[in-house]
């Protein structure tokens, strides 16, 4: 193995090595002053430029306690959006869903749907229990609901959404039913507001492999937008 050996005014020296086995190669040194770093430097932030890469951001500390796991503005209507075991995963207990949908029917309401332990979705009125206090109107308690279901609608003409905050829990755990918090504001028919709050479960304890969001009547309009965290513990 090669050295170049660099001895101090004083006292010292620092030896450059090339291993046994080095290769055709180059070292190119810059035309600046500068300092080299070693693994025992530190590096400033105002010395990173260009864009850096993406990283899973599951196991970062120091972060906050939300980890994206999906999310878009969506291009196109579509029928209802899915969210798979890849991305409801036995790794977080709690997750949070946001979202900003637009019906294409008038008078819609936002649902949500899980899959059974097969991955079925369950669509009975044996599957679900909803309880919601609204704003305005008959508040609503059922222990047989196709969905989690929050009474009030949202109008389809511009200007008029539907912006819903779900948090649920323990989606995954097959000794657990998976339970919901939801808040909604509504965007009526009528250009007025209809505000939910409300929860719900699962009837059975399984794990729920997936979870669909749509309205009970139509498609979901392109330009509405949804994210979903999950939570650490």
């Amino acid at each position: 193995m090669a050295s170049i050996k660099l001895t101090g005014d004083t006292s010292g020296e620092i030896t450059i090595s090339a291993p046994a086995v080095a290769g055709t190669n180059t070292l190119t040194l810059p035309a600046t002053t500068g300092t080299l770093l070693d693994t025992n430097s530190s590096l400033a932030s105002s010395k990173l430029t260009g864009a850096l890469p993406a990283i899973d951001g599951s196991s970062l500390t120091g972060t906050g306690n939300f980890v994206k796991l999906a999310g878009e503005t969506l291009a196109s209507d579509v029928s209802s959006i899915s969210f798979s075991t890849s991305v409801i995963t036995t790794t977080y207990k709690t997750y949070i869903l946001y979202s900003r949908l637009q019906p294409k029917t008038d008078n819609a309401r936002v649902i949500i749907r899980m899959n059974d332990n097969t991955g079925s979705l369950l669509t009975t009125v044996s599957d679900y229990q909803s309880q919601v206090y609204r704003g305005s109107g008959v508040d609503f308690s059922d222990t047989t609901t196709s969905s989690i279901y929050p009474v009030s609608s949202a109008g389809n003409a511009t200007g008029e959404y539907a912006f819903y905050k779900h948090e649920f829990s323990e989606p995954r755990a097959s000794d657990k039913q998976t339970t919901f918090l939801l808040h909604g504001t509504n965007v009526t028919s009528a250009g007025d507001i209809a505000m939910v709050q409300g929860g719900g479960l699962l009837s059975v304890a399984e794990d729920n492999q997936g979870m669909t969001l749509l309205f009970d009547s139509g498609d979901i309009a392109s330009g509405s937008s949804y994210v979903l965290f999950g939570v650490k513990s």
